[in-house]
C-alpha cells in the first residue's frame, strides 16, 4: 500500500509539472501568428535627432536596425554633413512582428518591460519631400508620433525617441 501511495503521488507530481508546462507554452502559441518582414523593410535606417546647442553644437542621428532585434544606436556628429558619426549609446529590445489590418506591422517586445508603447512600421516605404526632392522613407509610429527613417543619415524629419 505505502508503494502505491507513493506511485500516485509521483504520478500525480508529474502530471502537474505537464499541466504547468503546457500552460506556460500558450503564450508561445498564440504568438504564432507573428511574420517575418519583407527584404525592402529590413536593415538600417537613419533618422535624425536634431542639434544640440549645450553639447557643442553637436548633431544628434538614431541608426535603427529592424531584425530579430529592434536595435537603436545613437551617434553625433559636429558637422552638418553628418560625417563622421561618432556612436554615444545603443538600445537593443528582441522583438517579434505581427501583420495589422491597416496596413502595418506591430513590434512586440519578447520582454514586455523593454518597450513603454507600440511601435508601428508601414508595410510599404513612402515618398517624403526633402530639400525639395521626393526621398523614400519608412514610416514609423512611435509614442504617438509619425517618424520618417531614411537609408543614410539626412538632416530631415527631426524626432525624439524614448526606449
Amino acid at each position: 500500500m505505502m508503494i502505491k501511495a507513493g506511485l500516485k503521488g509521483v504520478i500525480l507530481g508529474i502530471a502537474s509539472v505537464g499541466l504547468f508546462l503546457v500552460g506556460t507554452t500558450a503564450p508561445v502559441q498564440a504568438a504564432s501568428k507573428t511574420v517575418k518582414l519583407p527584404s525592402s523593410l529590413k536593415g538600417s535606417w537613419y533618422g535624425y535627432l536634431g542639434k544640440d546647442e549645450n553639447d557643442w553644437h553637436r548633431y544628434g542621428v538614431v541608426k535603427l536596425s529592424l531584425t530579430k532585434n529592434f536595435t537603436l544606436r545613437t551617434y553625433t556628429s559636429k558637422k552638418k554633413s553628418l560625417k563622421p558619426l561618432r556612436w554615444e549609446m545603443t538600445n537593443k529590445v528582441p522583438v517579434t512582428y505581427t501583420k495589422k489590418a491597416k496596413g502595418v506591422y506591430r513590434l512586440y517586445s519578447r520582454n514586455k518591460a523593454d518597450l513603454d508603447s507600440p511601435v508601428f512600421i508601414s508595410r510599404k516605404q513612402v515618398n517624403v519631400k526633402v530639400l525639395g526632392k521626393k526621398k523614400m522613407a519608412l514610416k514609423l509610429r512611435m509614442d504617438g508620433e509619425n517618424v520618417y527613417l531614411f537609408r543614410q543619415p539626412l538632416r530631415s524629419h527631426m524626432w525624439t525617441y524614448s526606449i
